[in-house]
């Protein structure tokens, strides 16, 4: 069976240096008087196992733990080492074979905001970790240590040791579950545990049962697989919520791409058809040229015919002109009957040309509205020839073509003055080129009637042209809003991805961190487990003190001393014990030789008194004696002056020793009477029966010969 071989305690409490306790195999037993460090020894092994805090060993904070004398230095320390007999370990202990090497660890606490923990200092290190065989008959002995280094200013450090190995609280706990030592069981029983075993009721007993036999153990298993599968449910909820609300933004983003591409594709679309509007506009425009340039040669070749004719005509009118050259000469070689029929022939003639003249200035004014729309004409083809070359450099030659149209015109114009001077000179010869005029006015006309469509051609054409810009300009703006909205949703789409990017980021760091506060989250349920079951046990064992405190209280009347100072009553002086002084070295006498008068409470008279102990019956709070100034009345003392000049080991009477107000003179001689006090027993049994003599380590001597002694602690003073 596996046991405690020694212990060796290092400055621990009350052993100073080191002090090595062996614990034989059986009984072992520890006894010494009070305060000889008994209890010391069971702290220690609670210190070193880690089976207990320092509220458990007695001891407000670790430091308290180190041996007083080494209070004044800069540096001190305390180790403790258990060591354990592994002889006689049975082979069915499995489990021991997993033993890990544990790396160095320190536990540093702070118990004092004030104080400054410094982690990890002094602590050694160790690059060949702890390691074990895989069977404990490989050993003969197993060592556990725990070293306590306090500075001087309050800081310290806490570190475990398995054979001469850093280790962790952890994974000591875990080696000494293989050896089947708890550290919520009942391997070691403190003070008061039987006790509060045999008070506790049947299910809390039965609970101890089964932490002796191991089923605790698989009950908190069972407990801590439950909680871990309750948080791994709600994880697995919240993975779940994660899942479908990306499941939800990955179908948002795959319309959104499904929408993009589509865009790309009518984007596409549009660009083409576009392309394939303009080349059929282009197509358009070059037909529309062509019959503008078939209309302008037709009015060439018409201009030729009428220049070749307005030709034939000039001869006609030089032989015209060569006629009348002829007819003059023959009217003056005529008589004058011929000259006056030929002169009223002229006149006829004169009045026809006359007429003629008047012709020929409508004949003008219509050439030269002719003209101006020519000129209008012209100024016209010339704005439809810029527009034709923003549209295409293949008409500048339309352009060209248009100034050598223009050119012909002047030409045109040129001749048709050249007609007017013509018509001028040979208006007054003959009605046939008053005929051969009418033929060039109806000439004149067919050309206007020719030039005619082609200017509604051309305001078709300017107007075709206006709306194909303006369907251009349209177009234009309509594709950059189309890609001003390209670039949006690429922006968008860009965003999206980086939103998931993050997201998904985000996810793994949140799924680290939850693992990380799981595990947090258990060390720290494990650590509430622990310190609520440490609770519970220090709460039943306070309330247990305090139920016990509370009966001495009723039973020694402090209870009803507490009542009385917190009822005001008026009249209330205090206690007996209070009342009064005493040097040190009279202390423990006077308390002994007034015994239990000192717990009386004096009043001012005795109703003061009265209304005293109706409160008390009133509270149920006890009884108290109560001793009115007003009503005490001492025993007359009678002082024997042979003690003080002839007894040995005499000092004084008991009432002359007490230091206090005159007024409570009385109450004093009331409480100790005629009491002598004698250094020593010795020296007062001489006078054993004569007088009631009290000593200075507490012996009393009644007057009947009662003695009474022993060891007491001073309470009131």
């Amino acid at each position: 069976m596996v046991h405690i071989k020694r212990l060796e305690l290092t400055n621990f409490k009350s052993f100073g240096g080191t002090t090595t306790i062996p614990l034989l195999p059986g009984f072992t037993v520890v006894s010494g008087p009070n305060g000889s460090g008994k209890s010391n020894i069971l702290d220690a092994l609670l210190f070193c196992l880690g089976l207990s805090t320092s509220k458990g060993m007695r001891a407000e904070r670790l430091p308290d733990l180190v041996n007083n004398k080494l209070a004044g230095r800069k540096t001190v320390e305390t180790i403790v080492k258990v060591t354990f007999d592994l002889e006689d370990v049975e082979t069915s202990l499995n489990g021991y074979e997993d033993l890990e090497p544990s790396q160095s660890e320190t536990q540093t606490t702070t118990e004092n905001p004030s104080e400054v923990i410094e982690n990890g200092a002094n602590t050694p290190e160790s690059d060949d970790p702890f390691e074990i065989a895989s069977s404990f008959h490989s050993l003969s002995e197993w060592s556990i240590s725990r070293r306590l280094r306090v500075t001087k200013q309050g800081t310290y450090t806490s570190t475990y040791y398995m054979n001469g190995q850093p280790c962790t609280l952890t994974e000591l706990h875990e080696q000494l579950n293989q050896l089947r030592v708890y550290a919520e069981g009942y391997n070691v029983v403190l003070q008061g545990d039987v006790t509060s075993i045999i008070s506790m009721k049947s299910r809390e007993r039965r609970e101890i049962i089964d932490e002796m036999a191991g089923v605790a153990q698989f009950d908190r298993k069972i407990t801590l697989a439950k909680d871990k599968l309750d948080l791994v449910k709600e994880q697995e909820e919240k993975s779940r919520i994660v899942e479908k609300e990306l499941k939800k933004q990955c179908d948002r983003l795959s319309q959104d791409c499904v929408k993009a591409q589509k865009y790309q594709e009518l984007r596409g679309q549009l660009e083409q058809k576009s392309l394939w509007q303009t080349i059929l506009k282009w197509q358009n425009l070059q037909k529309q040229e062509w019959k503008l340039r078939e209309n302008i040669e037709s009015g060439d070749r018409s201009a030729t015919e009428i220049n070749q004719h307005i030709q034939t005509k000039q001869t006609e009118i030089q032989r015209a002109q060569t006629d009348l050259d002829q007819l003059n000469v023959q009217v003056k070689a005529l008589g004058e009957e011929e000259l006056l029929a030929l002169q009223s022939t002229l006149a006829t003639q004169e009045a026809d040309r006359r007429q003629l003249k008047q012709k020929h200035k409508e004949l003008e004014t219509t050439i030269e509205q002719t003209i101006n729309n020519l000129s209008q004409l012209q100024q016209e083809i010339q704005k439809h020839q810029q527009n034709l070359e923003i549209l295409a450099t293949n008409k500048i030659v339309q352009a060209q073509e248009v100034e050598s149209l223009e050119t012909t015109r002047n030409q045109a114009r040129e001749t048709l003055n050249q007609q007017r001077e013509s018509a001028s000179a040979i208006a007054s010869t003959a009605e046939a080129w008053i005929q051969e005029q009418a033929q060039l006015h109806h000439q004149i006309e067919t050309l206007q009637q020719t030039l005619n469509p082609q200017l509604t051609e051309q305001a078709r054409v300017r107007e075709q042209i206006h709306q194909l810009e303006k369907q251009i300009q349209e177009q234009q703006e309509s594709v950059v809003a189309l890609a001003v909205e390209i670039e949006n949703q690429n922006a968008y789409h860009k965003k999206v991805e980086e939103s998931r990017e993050t997201a998904n980021y985000q996810v793994e760091s949140l799924t680290k961190q939850l693992a990380a506060v799981e595990q947090d989250l258990q060390i720290q349920q494990d650590t509430q487990t622990r310190l609520l079951q440490e609770q519970r046990e220090r709460q039943r064992k306070l309330d247990k003190l305090e139920a016990q405190q509370q009966a001495v209280q009723e039973a020694s009347g402090t209870y009803a001393t507490k009542m009385l100072q917190q009822s005001g009553i008026s009249g209330i002086c205090g206690l007996v014990a209070q009342l009064g002084r005493v040097e040190p070295k009279y202390q423990l006498a006077l308390e002994i030789a007034a015994g239990g008068r000192l717990g009386n409470m004096v009043v001012e008279n005795d109703a003061v008194g009265a209304a005293g102990i109706e409160f008390l019956k009133r509270q149920r709070a006890g009884r108290m004696t109560f001793l009115p100034l007003n009503k005490i009345r001492p025993s007359r003392l009678n002082q024997d002056n042979s003690l003080r000049w002839g007894a040995a080991g005499f000092i004084d009477y008991a009432v002359n020793l007490i230091d206090c107000d005159s007024r409570y003179q009385n109450i004093f001689a009331y409480v100790f009477g005629s009491t002598v006090v004698f250094d020593t027993l010795a020296n007062a049994r001489k006078y054993l029966g004569k007088h009631r003599i009290v000593t200075l380590d507490g012996e009393i001597l009644e007057t009947s010969g009662a003695m009474t002694g022993g060891e007491c602690v001073p309470s009131f003073w």
